[in-house]
């Protein structure tokens, strides 16, 4: 256990002291071989509510690439952690449960999804292809059936 904590501290410390170099080696190199582009910062999910914590214990961060038929709905779920969604193909609208506000996300766009709160995502003449990043907690699970 120790020995993943420490693991955990020094990928993400690491992470930290790259990521500047690699900011200024793009600004000082525009037209070489390295291009960042922020995708998305935010503190809350993409219906204006703010994130409120991340959950205690030991963190575990999950990606999932999910690939979803045309004319999928998928079910009524929440997700006890933040995370957001990257669409990488295709076309995917997100739904409110609560008040039934809607987005619709293309391919290259993402997404801070919601937290405790019901929502669904569902394709139309086109299926989606996402990839999903999630911080969560060991024993934790990533989504629930909303209630």
């Amino acid at each position: 256990m120790r020995l993943v904590n420490r693991t955990l501290s020094i990928c993400i410390c690491s992470t930290f002291l790259i990521f500047p170099f690699l900011i200024q080696a793009h600004e000082s190199n525009k037209d070489g071989g390295i291009n960042v582009e922020k995708l998305l910062e935010t503190e809350k999910s993409w219906d204006g509510v703010a994130y409120q914590a991340y959950p205690k214990g030991t963190p575990q961060l999950s990606v999932l690439k999910i690939t979803v038929a045309l004319n999928t709905s998928l079910p009524w779920h929440e997700h006890p952690i933040p995370n957001a969604t990257y669409v990488l193909k295709g076309a995917l609208t997100v739904e409110k449960k609560a008040n039934g506000e809607k987005r619709t996300l293309k391919a290259g766009e993402v997404v801070s999804e919601m937290v405790d709160s019901a929502h669904r995502g569902y394709t139309g003449k086109e299926g989606v292809t996402l990839v999903v990043f999630y911080a969560g907690q060991n024993g934790l699970p990533l989504s629930k059936p909303a209630g």
